[in-house]
């Protein structure tokens, strides 16, 4: 009954926090309630960072490094990735499969921390050459940080949605 409340909380959140995000830049700071714990803010600020840099050189490791070891991934299309080792597997092969991302930005937009855990939504982009032509594609995401018994903060959910 707790797990089943839980999932249906979580499912709640992120479809109120999602139903107020606008495809567009945020044209305020991003949104952080008082008092929010450095960490958290830290570990956004850096997992963006060291995403954004990767990113362009397709490295795995800074990308996955964040998460948590049974953290969940849903792409864009739907598609579930479960547990570290197939988070890696994935990002492996989109940059085996894939042209090379010239930039990559990340917008954190606003964070909500409930206890041990924290919802970030924003969006991000990649900037490919597609075809000899520059191409920018928009993307929307929730992540959900877990605060670890250590203190650190990692992702436990990372769900990713179309630009509207």
């Amino acid at each position: 009954m707790m797990k089943k409340c839980f999932a249906m909380t979580v499912c709640l959140v992120a479809a109120l926090i999602l139903a107020g995000a606008s495809g567009k830049p945020p044209e305020t700071p991003r949104i952080v309630p008082a008092g929010t714990d450095p960490g958290l803010i830290s570990a956004i600020t850096k997992a963006g960072s060291d995403f954004d840099v990767a990113m362009t050189k397709a490295d795995v490791a800074p990308i996955v490094e964040p998460y948590t070891q049974d953290a969940v991934f849903v792409s864009i299309d739907g598609t579930v990735f479960r547990g570290l080792a197939e988070i890696r597997q994935l990002y492996r092969d989109r940059f085996a499969k894939g042209p090379p991302v010239l930039e990559s930005k990340i917008e954190s937009e606003e964070v909500m921390v409930d206890g041990d855990l924290a919802y970030e939504r924003g969006r991000g982009a990649f900037t490919r050459l597609v075809d000899g032509k520059r191409r920018e594609d928009w993307a929307r995401f929730l992540t959900i940080w877990q605060r670890q018994p250590t203190g650190d903060w990692k992702i436990l959910r990372n769900i990713v949605l179309p630009a509207r």
